[in-house]
C-alpha cells in the first residue's frame, strides 16, 4: 500500500509472522491520510500476497526488500514505525540508508530476538525439528510463531546488541515504544537499544499494563504522537536548512 502525500512518508514494518494489514498499519493508514502525510507498508517476503516461501524469509531479505523499496519507490525522505521484528529491520534500513531514513518508531521491537531470546528456551526437540525440517511453529508467550532454520541462521549476521553501548551507528531520532506486561520480549531490551545507539535523541515509553501486540487505542495514540513528533523534526529541520526556500 502507497499513498504518495507530503514528506516525510510514513513506513510501516510489521512484525513476525504478520502482514501489512495489521492493526497498527490500519491506525497508521488512517492517521497518515487525515493529515496529508505519505504512507508506506508491504508484506515481507513469503509473507501476505508477497512472492516466495516463508521458509526462505530472512532479516536480510527483507532488510535489502525493504531498502529496495524505499529507493526506488518512495525516493524521499521516511519515518519508519517497525513492530517486533519490523524494529530490527527498521534498524537496519536506517544503517544502510541513514540520509534518507529521518527517524525510527520501534513498537516492542526485538532485534536479536533469536538469539537471546528465543532460542534459549526452544526444547532440544523443537531445536531437532527445526533442523530436520526447516521450519517448526512455536509457542511464544501468548502466540504461535513459525520459526525457520533460514531466519536463524541469518539472523547471526544481522545481530546488532550484541558489542556495547553507542555500538549502532544510528544518528536519527528513535522513539520506543514498551510494554512492562510483554510476553515475549524483556521489557529492558528497549533500554539495551537505547544504550546502543549512537543517537542522543532516543525517548523510551513504558506503557504499565502495555503486552507484546500493543494494540489497544492508548497504544496508537502513542505510536501515532511519536510519528507526528518526528515528522515536525524534518520539518523543523527541512525549513531551517539553506536550501529550504
Amino acid at each position: 500500500d502507497f499513498f504518495p502525500a507530503a514528506n516525510p512518508t510514513v513506513v510501516y514494518l510489521p512484525a513476525l509472522n504478520q502482514t501489512r494489514h495489521g492493526s497498527k498499519s490500519f491506525a497508521l493508514q488512517v492517521w497518515a491520510k487525515r493529515n496529508g502525510q505519505g504512507y508506506l507498508s508491504a508484506d515481507y517476503y513469503g509473507c501476505g500476497r508477497s512472492d516466495g516461501e516463508y521458509v526462505d524469509g530472512t532479516i536480510s531479505q527483507w532488510t535489502a526488500d525493504t531498502v529496495h523499496m524505499l529507493t526506488e519507490v518512495v525516493k524521499g525522505p521516511v519515518i519508519l514505525v517497525g513492530a517486533g521484528v519490523g524494529g530490527w529491520i527498521a534498524m537496519h534500513v536506517a544503517l544502510k540508508l541513514p540520509k534518507q531514513v529521518k527517524g525510527i518508531v520501534g513498537v516492542a521491537a526485538d532485534p536479536d530476538f533469536t538469539t537471546d531470546v528465543v532460542l534459549p528456551v526452544l526444547d532440544d526437540e523443537t531445536k531437532q525439528k527445526i533442523k530436520n525440517t526447516g521450519m517448526a511453529n512455536i509457542v511464544w508467550g501468548l502466540n504461535q510463531y513459525t520459526i525457520s532454520q533460514k531466519l536463524i541462521d541469518d539472523a547471526e549476521d544481522m545481530l546488532l546488541l550484541q558489542k556495547g553501548p553507542k555500538s549502532v551507528p544510528i544518528k536519527c531520532p528513535v522513539r520506543l515504544l514498551q510494554g512492562l506486561g510483554d510476553e515475549e520480549i524483556p521489557p529492558n531490551r528497549a533500554l539495551k537499544i537505547s544504550d546502543a545507539l549512537t543517537s542522543d535523541d532516543v525517548v523510551v515509553t513504558y506503557a504499565k499494563f502495555g503486552d507484546h501486540v500493543l494494540d489497544d487505542e492508548e497504544d496508537f495514540r502513542r505510536m501515532t504522537n511519536d510519528v507526528k513528533e518526528l515528522c515536525s523534526k524534518f520539518y523543523e529541520y527541512d525549513l531551517s536548512s539553506p536550501t529550504s526556500g
